[in-house]
Order: C-alpha cells, then structure tokens, then sequence
C-alpha cells in the first residue's frame, strides 16, 4: 500500500507524487510508546544496542543510505503552514517551513509583536523533558526567540551552528557576548552572568527577566520597595502566569564544529551524547541554521538513547518519521543520517559488557562508515 508523499522546491511550492515502495503512516497515529518493561534495564539496554549494531553492520552504508532516500521525500501529508506562509519575512529560508498544529505560540507581547515563530514542540512520549526545534534567529526575530525562551521557561539552549558558515550568515548573535552585559528588549531584557569552555562546547550563563518598562519590577519586588514604587504590569493575565513571569536563569551550549549540511569528523561522535547528557535535564531549544538538519540528527539520537534506556528496538528510520510529523524536514541530508547510526554504533562499543563478537562486527561498520566519508 503506498503513501501520499509531498516535497517542497525552494520557493515553497509543494508537489504531490505516490511512492508505493514507502509503508501508509497516519502521523497521528505514528507515536511510538515505551510500554511498562521488568526485569533488569542494564540486560535489556545491552541487547537492544547489540542488535542494533548487528542490523546495522549487515545493512551496511548503503542500506541505510537506500533507506534514507526512500524516507527522504516523507512529510505529513495531514500538515498545514498558513503561519508560515503569512510571516515569510520572519522565515530564515523559504523553503523550509513550520508545521502550524505543532508551532510554538507567543502569548508575551502577542499584541504588540505578533505570535509567530519558526519553532516546534517535539511531544514525543520517548522524551523525558520538553524539546523545541527552532531556526538560528534572524537579527529581525532575536526578540520573538527570547519571548518564546522565557515564555517556555527554557533552561538548556543547545546551539549547533556558528553565526557564519562559509562566508554565509547562518545564524544572529543573539545573546550578550560580555559577561555582565545586559540586551535590554521590548519585552524582556538578557544578561551574561558567565561564561566557561571545555573539550565539547563553550557554555554561557544567562538570566531573562521580564523588561521593567514592560512587566512588573521584580529587583524592586525582591527588595521590599514600595508597592507604589512597582511599575504596574502590562502583561495580562491571559500571557503568563505568576509562575513564568519570574527570572529565568539557562545554559546555552554551543558546539559550532558541525558543518551545515554535513557531519562532524569521526573523533566528534561522543560529543553530541555528552551534550544530550547535559542539556536533558530540563526544557530545552536546540537550534542550527534552518533548525532541521543538525537540530534534527540531535533529536533523533535523543530518542534512539532513549529507546535503550525502555529497552525498545532502536528504528530510526520510524523516529525520523516521527520527527517529520513534529518539525518538518527533519534530517537533512544521508550524510546526517549515517552519522546518527555511527553515533549510536560508537555508543554500543563503551558497553564494558558487549560481546567480542558484537564489539568485532561494530567495528566494521566504523571502517565501512570512515572510508565512505573519505570519498
């Protein structure tokens, strides 16, 4: 049985073929759920990877580059983009859109600046905490960003692009780059509390507070001053709760050694599990340049660790299909797809306890997959 497909040219046209080598999928009905599992988690975790890297090694480079072109032209054929298509000026490429039923809506400065932003909820039930799939900021949407990050309560951002690639802009400098600088914007105001490196990204400390001049005064709440010295609220209670209104403190993370439309080199392939380690343990923005091909490969590895914690059988050709129905476009290219297996393969191989077999036949596929990126 064949499939609607769909796929956008670079002005955002969209044209309908049947591809009947692809199996019907219902986006809807696509959600894979993790059901209740006994016994020991470190026995299941091990033989998930282990058939993982057994299935992989005998698909081989060009088995999972087949199966990426047979999922490559794969959207939501359900989806709609009126959003997009009606703030084209707020869209960093033209033909990468934003999935209306899952986009992200400001409520903080709805009236004055609008609700729309190229963003996504990823509501998986693989993941633990909250993900959203955004585009690098355009210098004219730093603001939209912001509202969304203090609106969402974010405390992870995870940036995976530089602000120029290859002579290109790719992504805004968003953030104040001098510790104890302060961007003040109209509806909240950022500041760069610290700033530390190490071998995996550089991270910035960052506090998002309500402007003043826009919400209620909390330096001034939290030193006692008097009520008739606060700066009346002007946001309504239908944009945010008491809760969201207070300072938000985060971490954003940027690794910038993933080229755009490509891989990082194979002595990178724990850096993206070490990073997800750090950035999972609260609401999180992950973020690249079109915020689908990189932020997409992060997402997809996401839910593939989270499949071996369940001790579910690890599919990525299902998890980006997933992926599609949350944030269109999601995985870019089949370079990007075979580094997510070789990812995956790399973090099977540190399990003390795999099988010499299973370790020699991982192994192979690391040499098929390195001589393939030497070509």
């Amino acid at each position: 049985m064949g499939i609607l497909m769909c796929s956008l040219d670079k002005r955002s046209n969209i044209s309908i073929h049947i591809d009947f080598d692809v199996p019907l999928l219902n986006c809807r009905d696509s959600l894979i759920f993790s059901p209740s599992l006994s016994g020991d988690g470190t026995d299941r975790s091990l033989k998930v990877l282990a058939e993982f890297v057994e299935r992989i090694t005998e698909k081989g480079v060009d088995g999972i580059v087949k199966e990426y072109r047979r999922l490559d032209n794969f959207y939501d054929t359900t989806a709609t983009y009126e959003a997009f298509r009606a703030n084209m000026v707020k869209n960093r490429y033209s033909d990468v859109v934003c999935t209306d039923s899952t986009r992200v809506k400001l409520k903080l400065g709805e009236k004055e600046h609008g609700d729309y932003i190229h963003a996504n909820f990823v509501n998986s039930p693989l993941l633990t905490t909250k993900f959203i799939c955004t585009q690098g900021p355009l210098q004219s949407t730093i603001h939209d960003f912001w509202r969304m990050i203090f609106q969402e309560r974010i405390e992870n951002v995870l940036m995976l692009c530089k602000p120029c690639e290859d002579g290109r802009p790719k992504c805004s400098v968003y953030w104040p780059e001098t510790v104890g600088k302060c961007d003040v914007l109209p509806t909240v105001q950022v500041k760069n509390t610290g700033e530390e490196a190490d071998e995996f990204a550089t991270t910035t400390s960052l506090m998002v507070e309500l402007n003043p001049a826009y919400g209620m005064d909390y330096c001034s709440l939290q030193h006692n001053i008097l009520a008739s010295a606060i700066v009346i609220s002007a946001v309504t209670d239908s944009e945010l709760t008491p809760e969201q209104r207070k300072p938000l403190f985060l971490r954003l993370f940027r690794w910038t050694t993933w080229p755009d439309r490509g891989v990082p080199d194979h002595n990178s392939c724990r850096i993206p599990l070490q990073l997800l380690d750090r950035v999972r343990t609260a609401p999180c923005v992950v973020h690249c340049s079109a915020g689908i091909g990189r932020t997409g490969s992060i997402l997809a590895l996401e839910m593939a660790l989270q499949k071996v914690v369940a001790g579910n059988k690890i599919d990525f050709e299902q998890i980006a299909r997933e992926l599609r129905c949350a944030r269109a476009q999601c995985i870019q290219t089949e370079v990007q797809y075979l580094y997510i297996h070789r990812v995956m393969i790399e973090n099977a191989l540190l399990h003390i306890n795999l099988d010499e077999s299973t370790r020699t036949t991982g192994h192979k596929f690391l040499q098929e997959y390195d001589n393939k990126m030497r070509k």
